[in-house]
């Protein structure tokens, strides 16, 4: 017998964020832009190249609220305005559960946006939208 596990699952994946696991996290998608800006001189209409300008790295995150625990209470998600502007910044890390490997690792991220969603018949939601200064971790 033999397993067949060449594909990524996120069944066999773990999210820390600041060192500990979501529960019941239901989707994160980690976007990453470089910002290329083309490089052309007077008279040349085509591009010779496409400099990055600036690395912008962005996650969104949707989770499902859990009573006992909560971004809020976690410090991940600032309470205010106030709480926002103490600064602080954590990583969030996605690990092969299997291996331990680390497949993605964002740095000193910091909380940009979200929402709060709250619909009839279903269970309240949040929705976080982060950025990170840095990103490591080759898939």
């Amino acid at each position: 017998m033999k397993q067949n596990l060449k594909m990524r699952s996120a069944n066999l994946a773990r999210i820390t964020m600041d060192g500990q696991e979501i529960g019941l996290l239901q989707n994160v998608r980690m976007s990453e832009d470089y910002g290329p800006d083309a490089a052309s001189g007077i008279g040349q209409i085509n591009p010779a190249e496409y400099v990055p300008s600036m690395a912008r790295y962005n996650i969104s995150a949707s989770k499902m609220a859990l009573r006992s625990s909560s971004l809020y209470k976690m410090g991940i998600v600032p309470e205010n305005g106030e709480a926002a502007l103490e600064g602080n910044v954590f990583d969030i890390e996605v690990y092969d559960k299997a291996t331990g490997e680390v497949i993605r690792k964002y740095l000193d991220c910091s909380y940009a946006s979200g929402d709060i969603e709250v619909q009839k018949h279903a269970v309240i939601a949040y929705n976080c939208q982060f950025n990170a200064l840095d990103v490591a971790g080759t898939m």
